[in-house]
């Protein structure tokens, strides 16, 4: 399977795949639709807003992809970020990986997060011999 899609800047987990994040921190961003460019702009100054169609308010989150490596950049809308705080808050809590994916509910598809519990590693500690023992 092809995961190359999970490891972008602007990854769009399909629903059931999952990314692990390290959250870092929001912005709160303009943004709108460019016809020239084909794509959504982050907007600077008011002057851009008139070239642009749906401008609009999002929260970027910032979070580093563990699949990657690299920071990733998440759009949600106020209720994504409510339903992340309240994962995040069990997560400074309880400890564990946060998980990001998307669900699809009606025809559109929703950012989600779930906490994933750590799993313990059970480590043998290695036995004090004596030189003389191992000989």
């Amino acid at each position: 399977m092809n995961e190359y899609h999970l490891s972008k800047q602007f990854s769009k987990p399909e629903d059931g795949e999952y990314v692990p994040i390290t959250f870092i921190e929001f912005k709160r961003k303009t943004v709108g639709w460019s016809n020239d460019l084909k794509r959504s702009v982050y907007i600077e100054n008011e002057e851009e807003k008139a070239k642009l169609k749906r401008v609009r308010e999002v929260n970027l989150m910032i979070a580093i992809n563990h699949l990657s490596g690299k920071t990733s950049s998440i759009e949600l809308t106020d209720e994504e970020k409510t339903q992340f705080e309240e994962v995040y808050s069990f997560f400074l809590k309880k400890g564990g990986m946060l998980m990001y994916t998307r669900k699809k509910i009606g025809a559109k598809n929703v950012s989600f997060f779930e906490l994933k519990e750590a799993q313990k590693k059970v480590i043998d500690a290695p036995r004090k011999n004596l030189l003389s023992e191992i000989l």
